[in-house]
């Protein structure tokens, strides 16, 4: 099958440390460069080909999977308007349990703790405040400042195809 892209990568290293070599004949060397250059480049290629495929799969399945997801959605909607149907009839007649063929639909109150409405202005011992950090105003003034408290990193790097 031929070199990983690894190997290749260490064979150009080894290659480095031959041109530092006053020992090695200049032909041998440049051989051996194209050799490597030709088995990078066709390694790289099957590398560019399949990433194109896993990317096309990728955009293909998260269609279907909006898809289904926009369905799901649709059902879940569907399934609220038709209980609030039901408790509508149910609160109506004041009816707490009925009957549904094999089925008993039962009229309940929610658990969990008990819903707040706020309807004025709260007392200041009953509010908190968050504190975070201002990013933007931050990296501004790092442009003309230095500080031991924050610094900008350094950025990553990615892999664009043409």
């Amino acid at each position: 099958m031929g070199n990983s892209l690894f190997d290749i990568s260490g064979e150009m290293q080894e290659l480095y440390l031959m041109c530092t070599d006053p020992d090695v004949d200049p032909q041998v060397f440049e051989d051996t460069l194209e050799a490597l250059k030709g088995e990078l480049e066709i390694k790289s290629c099957g590398y560019v080909q399949v990433i194109k495929q896993l990317d096309m799969e990728a955009k293909q399945a998260e269609e279907v999977s909006k898809m289904f997801a926009d369905k799901a959605k649709v059902r879940k909607n569907s399934i609220k308007r038709m209980k609030e149907a039901l408790q509508f009839v149910m609160t109506a007649h004041d009816l707490k349990e009925m009957p549904a063929g094999a089925f008993t639909i039962k009229l309940q109150k929610n658990g969990g703790v008990a819903p707040l409405e706020i309807t004025g202005e709260v007392p200041q011992n009953m509010t908190k405040v968050i504190v975070e950090p201002d990013n933007d105003k931050i990296r501004e003034y790092l442009k003309d400042n230095e500080c031991d408290w924050a610094h900008l990193g350094e950025r990553g790097q990615h892999i664009v195809i043409k």
